[in-house]
């Protein structure tokens, strides 16, 4: 319905990768509503979250499968958190250079209009 519209959700984006294979089989196109997209082409179109100090990786790998790495946004949630475990999250990510740099700053760049 509102297909300019991106949300940012926190902490690992809460329960929805958890939730994503149920979630789907429940509101697929043709299923009651106005569906007219899946669920997953949704959250990857529109849908981005933070890492919000869950800072190990089994939280971050279900998080790139059902987000993609372009929709994670680096985020430490001061006061529950500090910078220095966001950066030792940073460093322990084993993914390539290129991804930890859209996940650490190039996706929120891009998302928020940060820099040109």
């Amino acid at each position: 319905m509102y297909p300019n519209l991106n949300i940012i959700i926190g902490h690992m984006g809460e329960i929805l990768p958890m939730m994503m294979a149920r979630s789907e089989r429940a509101f697929k196109p043709g299923n009651g509503g106005a569906n007219q997209r899946s669920l997953a082409e949704t959250f990857h179109q529109q849908v981005h979250i933070t890492t919000s100090g869950f800072f190990t990786q089994p939280p971050l790998r279900i998080a790139l499968d059902t987000f993609g790495v372009d929709n994670i946004l680096f985020s430490i949630d001061y006061p529950f958190s500090t910078n220095e475990m966001g950066m030792e999250f940073l460093n322990a990510i084993d993914l390539p250079d290129d991804q930890i740099t859209k996940i650490a700053h190039s996706n929120a760049d891009k998302l928020l209009g940060l820099k040109s």
